[in-house]
């Protein structure tokens, strides 16, 4: 049964939709914690959780489409969040290692929107 509504012509036509919405609104955001790293530089607490809830967002549905590399970049930046919110120094070190993770996520939702695009 599940075979078969993997084949169906609407499913599947619903499910590419999903994957657009998601990769556009996450493109939106990860555009956002870019330009809002100046503020994870300060420790603004609300900018910091901004980011968690973006990435575990991003983490969650990735999975769901079966996205493992953007899913595994996310889980990494929201472990850094975590870290923040646990007392985590704000050093050159753990600052590159964010805006690294940032980079990471629009690279891979990148990639992937260029993906869906392709023909098939």
């Amino acid at each position: 049964m599940t075979a078969n509504r993997d084949t169906d012509p609407g499913t599947a036509v619903l499910r590419r939709q999903q994957i657009r919405e998601f990769l556009e609104r996450s493109l939106d955001e990860v555009e956002q914690m870019r330009r809002s790293v100046p503020q994870l530089i300060k420790g603004d607490p609300a900018t910091w959780q901004e980011v968690r809830f973006c990435v575990q967002r991003m983490a969650v549905t990735s999975k769901q489409f079966d996205f493992g590399v953007l899913g595994a970049c996310a889980d990494e930046l929201a472990k850094l969040t975590d870290e923040r919110f646990a007392g985590a120094k704000l050093d050159a070190d753990f600052l590159l290692s964010v805006t690294t993770g940032i980079e990471a996520l629009a690279l891979e939702l990148n990639e992937l929107e260029i993906m869906q695009r392709a023909p098939r």
